[in-house]
């Protein structure tokens, strides 16, 4: 007689920012009453998932639980599924951080339950063709996929099997919307599961060869609470004893027991399921991570820095002791709930970790302050990277700005922005504008296209060993499409740089404009519950003046901005932190918050901060401006102590 095997599987995803108390509480909830059913009930079977740091977790805290474990393995009712250890998108990474991190939480489950896992779990799904390679050779047998990956006609309720160059591995394909929390909830499902065997018994000739088949379903964490406490699940083993033609089992039981296996080839999938993303964006179009990373420019900037950051690491040689250190920052940073989330917080997160990795591999002594050039965000155009003493940033010729700026003091990205849709957003992008177009810009509002904050930039001369870069880009300006020309230098230092601006007026007409220089700083610790502002002041001929931040300047003063700005110096008390700009010639100034939102909630803030002139030039003249940025540590504020 023909039976269905039921694997249930629950795979939680690790955070960066999962705390103590986090994972007490889900140990509480989850775990425990579970771990106490399936001991009631030894013809239930179950397959758990663990990353990396809840086993630690355990370790710690809870050693009792891992005792459990072990007792319900060595009975084979539960199996413990691998994986990587910090939860990263494998098929991103390269291969020594693949194989790393799928053999560190192998070693890991084998030291604490005393068994290796046979199967793996991959992070949101996420899987390429070149991940049958490293599952092999790290010892796995077979691999759980999103059904919604696989073509449907596959799925047959068989194990799948997939080769590449040689290898091959089995694919268990795992359904997630299967069960419905009802109150009918035990009758519902086991007639789900015979209506869908009989289905398929009808279309498929291949259950002539074997009668058995299995349907792997992956249990949400508030499904399975509920089941719990409602006592369905005790309910449900009873029914399952009963049944002669529904069984649960592990799946490495029924592989063990069946050798039947239908064929696929799946080259690039995502499970759309963990993916967070914003209104604006059809789900429908995302069906990689490659389409992730050309939706949300965010995401394309991560992840670069964690390629950067994963080069540095690999290549290092010196010494071994630091690079393990360093690499253990790195796969922690790889994280990939980071790059699936909207989330500046997670992002952050990310940034701080990959910055300490860099750190780390910095203080042997042997490090050099350097600028190179390459495509470091492989969009077919060069970049210029600065490692400099007390930061890295990363210079686009798109607009001439710079998209990445972490400092190695606080370890966190300060231009991680949204783009606005008509440019990347950076420090130093350089706009010019018509009065009409300014206006709509002092007030947030798109206004054209600044022009130079899109034109791609032409290299003009780079020097290594001075630290030099100039760029140049022509553009038309207004209606009467003026011919102008902008030259911008960069004399890049350890404490920030030197960025000088030459506007040429290459028409025979006068050019009468707003020449606006850009720049947005990102909150990197940004909590919408508790937001601590960046401090801003301004100088004026040696006078002081203190600006809140929380509004616009414009709403402060009246649709009026500062004139005659000596200085700007935006701090970052939190980080201790500060910026300061001071141009050349004094200039005027607006500045504004901006803040994006998700699901009705703030998740994502950036300031606006923009130094503009009103520049007249005759035709083949031209005109200089000078700005002289620097990255100064702060004093961290001592809390005074209280005494009784």
């Amino acid at each position: 007689m023909a039976t269905t095997f039921i694997s249930f599987i629950y795979r939680p995803a690790s955070s960066n920012l999962d705390t103590t108390e986090l994972l007490e509480k889900e140990y509480q909830k989850l775990y425990k009453p579970l771990a106490k059913f399936l001991f009631a009930h030894p013809e239930f079977h179950f397959t758990f998932y663990f990353p990396g740091n809840r086993i630690q977790f355990y370790k710690k805290k809870r050693p009792e639980f891992l005792t459990l474990l072990k007792q319900l393995i060595e009975r084979n009712q539960i199996e413990i599924s691998g994986g990587a250890y910090y939860d990263p998108l494998l098929p991103l990474l390269f291969t020594a951080d693949r194989n790393g991190q799928l053999d560190l939480l192998s070693a890991e489950i084998r030291q604490s339950l005393g068994k290796r896992p046979r199967g793996c779990s991959l992070f949101a799904d996420c899987w390429d063709s070149s991940m049958v390679n490293n599952l092999v050779t790290c010892g796995f047998e077979y691999v759980f996929l999103d059904s919604a990956c696989l073509p449907s006609k596959k799925l047959n309720l068989l194990p799948l099997i997939m080769s590449n160059l040689g290898k091959s591995i089995d694919i268990f394909p795992i359904y997630h919307n299967f069960i419905e929390c009802t109150d009918n909830f035990v009758d519902d499902f086991i007639q789900k599961v015979e209506k869908l065997n009989a289905k398929l018994e009808k279309k498929g000739q291949v259950f002539q060869q074997t009668p058995d088949r299995i349907l792997c379903i992956d249990l949400k964490r508030s499904c399975l609470e509920s089941l719990l406490n409602e006592d369905k699940f005790s309910e449900l083993a009873q029914k399952l004893a009963e049944s002669e033609t529904v069984k649960t089992t592990i799946p490495f039981t029924y592989k063990k027991n069946s050798g039947v296996k239908e064929s696929v080839y799946v080259t690039e999938a995502i499970n759309k399921s963990y993916l967070q993303l914003s209104d604006k964006v059809n789900p429908d179009d995302i069906n990689t991570f490659y389409d992730l990373q050309e939706s949300f420019e965010t995401v394309k900037k991560l992840f670069s820095r964690i390629l950067y950051v994963g080069m540095l690491v690999n290549q290092y040689k010196s010494d071994k002791m630091r690079k393990n250190s360093a690499r253990d920052k790195l796969w922690q940073g790889q994280n990939g709930k980071g790059l699936l989330t909207t989330s500046a917080v997670l992002r952050q997160q990310s940034y701080k970790l990959l910055m300490e990795a860099e750190k780390i591999l910095r203080e042997d002594n042997a490090f050099k302050e350097s600028l190179t050039c390459f495509d470091y965000n492989c969009d077919g155009m060069n970049e210029y990277i600065c490692r400099m003493q007390n930061y890295f940033a990363c210079i686009s010729s798109v607009g001439g700005s710079i998209l990445e700026l972490d400092i190695l003091k606080n370890t966190g990205n300060y231009a991680d922005n949204l783009s606005n849709g008509n440019y990347k957003r950076g420090l130093f992008v350089d706009h010019i504008f018509t009065e009409s177009q300014f206006e709509d810009y002092k007030k947030g509002i798109p206004a054209g296209d600044g022009i130079f904050s899109r034109v791609q930039y032409n290299q003009i001369k780079f020097s290594q060993s001075h630290h030099e870069l100039q760029l140049g880009a022509n553009a038309l300006f207004g209606s009467s499409k003026q011919k102008i020309y902008l030259r911008k230098k960069f004399l890049i230092n350890s404490t920030g740089m030197i960025i000088q601006y030459i506007l040429r007026n290459e028409s025979e007409k006068p050019l009468n404009a707003i020449f606006a220089l850009e720049s947005n700083i990102a909150h990197t610790k940004y909590n919408p519950d508790s937001l601590v502002y960046y401090n801003l002041e301004t100088a004026t001929d040696d006078q002081k003046c203190v600006i809140d931040t929380s509004k616009s300047l414009l709403e402060q003063n009246g649709n009026q901005f500062l004139s005659d700005i000596d200085s700007i110096r935006l701090s970052d008390t939190e980080g201790c932190i500060s910026f300061t700009f001071e141009p050349n010639e004094k200039s005027h100034y607006i500045y504004y918050p901006l803040v994006s939102e998700f699901n009705n909630s703030p998740v994502h803030l950036s300031f606006v901060s923009t130094m503009f002139w009103n520049v007249s030039i005759e035709p083949g003249k031209e005109i200089e401006k000078t700005i002289n940025f620097t990255i100064t540590n702060l004093k961290k504020e001592r809390k005074p102590k209280i005494t009784q």
